[in-house]
Order: C-alpha cells, then structure tokens, then sequence
C-alpha cells in the first residue's frame, strides 16, 4: 500500500498538482471570450468565419499544456525521491500509474462538459471554440471524451519515457534521438519536394478519421507505458 505514498508526493504540492491549471484555463477562456466580444461586433458574416476558423484555437493547451512536463517531472523530480525514501520501483510504478490516470479522468470529463456547454450555447453566445476544437474532437461528445483521455494518458506516459530513458542513458539518448527526429525530417520534406504523390499520400495520412488516429494515439501510448515500466526496473538516479 505504499504506493499512496508516491500519490502524496505528487499533490503535496497543491497549486502544482491541480490549482495552476484551472487558473490558467480560466484565463485563456476569458481572452477567447474577450476576442469573440470584439470580433462578433463585426456582424454575423465575421462571427461565422471566426467560430470556423477557430476549429483550430490552441487555448485549450493553457490547461492542458501542464500535463505534458507532469510526465518528465514525475520522473525527473519524484524517482529519485521516492527510490530516497525506500519504495520500491514497483510500489513507484503503480503510484505513478495511478496518478497519471487520474489526472486523464478528471480532465477528460472536465474538457467534456465544457464542450457540451460550449455546443448548447453557440459558443457561450459569442460563436468562439475553446472546448470544441481539432486537438479535444469536433465530433459529439463521447468522441471528445475518449480522445482527450487518450491523449492526456499518452503524453503523460510518453514523458515520463523519455525521462527515464535520458537518465537510463544520459546524453547520448538525447543526441540519437534529435538525430533521428532530423533524419525523419530531412526524409520527409525530401519526399514531398521530390517525390510525385508523396505529398498527397502524406495529407491522406494526416486527415484520416476519427478512429484511425485514435488508435495512433493508443499504440503510441500503450508503447511508452510499455517502455516507462521497463526502464523504471533499470534505471538509477543521477
């Protein structure tokens, strides 16, 4: 049961844990709103054009943009401590594990029922998208909930991967890896610049449907959990 010692550890600190977010979100709703205010004075034509263009608004990253570094800090910051205290990496990995759903669940359920009221009220009354956008699912409701959970889920692990896998082997993770993620770069933009049809091919992958790229999402995260829980068994603080 030490494992809730690991839970501790990551809401010891309450602003961080789950007060800097809301905060945030709150206010870059507000600036959406503010700007919805502003520009639906234009007239019905503009606040059209505004509400589809901001299909694509990333102000929802004010709250979710948190959850991408709760990864790498619960393993750069509380691995270390908890190995300090005697727990086990099993006992880590579990705590962990929980939190990082826990975290999924409730913001999952919080950016879905601030699209359902988004949706009902044509936008808060202003025609603006902040809850109802590409990154969170334009789709109905359930789609939303499932993709933001899988999605908060994955990078959470995905994080908490890449830290373990710089402090497995330092350095040279971090080299390797910038190298390949160049090499892809260069591999792609040459293909779409060269290649007849590449491009083409590579926006068809890119704007395939809803279930398609919910199951990226899932292999990607069931690969860095699985990856995570490997190297939380050989991995030593530094």
């Amino acid at each position: 049961m030490r494992y809730r010692s690991v839970i501790d550890m990551h809401v010891v600190n309450r602003m961080q844990a789950f007060g800097w977010q809301p905060i945030m979100g709150a206010i870059s709703l507000l600036l959406v709103l503010a700007v919805g205010a502003v520009v639906g004075s234009q007239g019905p034509e503009v606040r059209a054009g505004m509400y589809e263009g901001m299909t694509w608004n990333g102000a929802i990253f004010a709250l979710l943009g948190p959850m991408i570094g709760y990864g790498f800090t619960s393993m750069g910051q509380y691995f270390p401590l908890a190995l300090g205290l005697g727990l086990t990496r099993r006992e880590f990995a579990t705590g962990v594990s929980l939190v990082f759903l826990a975290n999924a669940v409730v913001y999952s359920v919080v950016i879905t029922i601030g699209k359902i009221i988004e949706v009902a009220t044509g936008g808060f009354g202003l025609q603006i998208r902040f809850f109802d956008v590409f990154y969170t699912g334009t789709g109905p409701a359930w789609q939303t909930l499932i993709q933001t959970f899988l999605l908060i889920l994955g990078v959470l692990f995905l994080g908490a991967a890449i830290t373990a896998a710089y402090l497995r082997f330092g350095q040279a993770f971090l080299w390797i890896a910038g190298a390949v993620l160049a090499v892809l770069a260069v591999a792609l933009l040459a293909g779409i610049i060269l290649l007849d049809g590449f491009g083409s091919g590579l926006l068809d992958v890119l704007t395939m449907g809803w279930g398609p790229w919910m199951a990226v999402i899932t292999v990607i995260g069931a690969a860095s959990a699985g990856v995570w829980l490997l190297l939380v068994r050989r991995t030593q603080t530094r």
